[in-house]
């Protein structure tokens, strides 16, 4: 158990955490890959189908099978068939794959005082983690800073692989209250 009192840990079913991140009719892509046969089915579809019991039921079969089943973080264009960074409609979450030192570099975020206390933090495997920023107002270049320009002081402390904090990062994101 967290001593952070920013983030309160709280487990979502898949379909919670599909609304969560989506409205029902925001397009949402979702990957679906076989590591035993290399097997590979991209689908985009509304939220609110991938949130359906028969979706979900799909998915924790693909699941059962050998397949890791992954989900964009942000809404597709209408239109689009492919997640493509021109088909992204706009950006809503940033997240952090913590595939390094994951327990250490989480403790690390929830300790900062530069990095605002993430909306999501998904355990991926033993000691690998996602963390995930609802945020608002960044552009797609933005974003993909976060991801390629990070600031050295919170790599280094936080030994993650993307997340760069910056000025108004903390601004922008909106920590979950509930």
């Amino acid at each position: 158990m967290s001593t952070d009192t920013r983030f309160t840990p709280r487990s979502l079913t898949a379909s919670e955490y599909v609304r969560a991140l989506f409205g029902p009719m925001d397009n949402a892509a979702i990957l679906v890959r076989n590591h035993f046969t290399d097997h590979t089915v991209q689908t985009i579809a509304k939220a609110a189908a991938i949130a359906s019991p028969a979706f979900q039921t799909w998915l924790a079969n693909q699941n059962a099978g050998g397949s890791d089943v992954f989900i964009g973080m942000n809404p597709i264009k209408d239109g689009a068939y492919t997640r493509t960074k021109t088909n992204i409609k706009d950006i809503r979450h940033v997240y952090l794959d913590l595939d390094r030192k994951g327990d250490e570099t989480l403790q690390s975020i929830r300790n900062s005082v530069e990095v605002p206390a993430p909306n999501f933090v998904l355990d991926t495997s033993p000691g690998k983690h996602q963390v995930v920023w609802k945020v608002s107002g960044f552009s797609q270049d933005e974003a993909e800073s976060l991801l390629h320009q990070p600031r050295e002081s919170v790599r280094r402390r936080s030994g993650g692989n993307g997340l760069g904090a910056r000025a108004s990062f903390a601004g922008i994101c909106q920590p979950e209250t509930d």
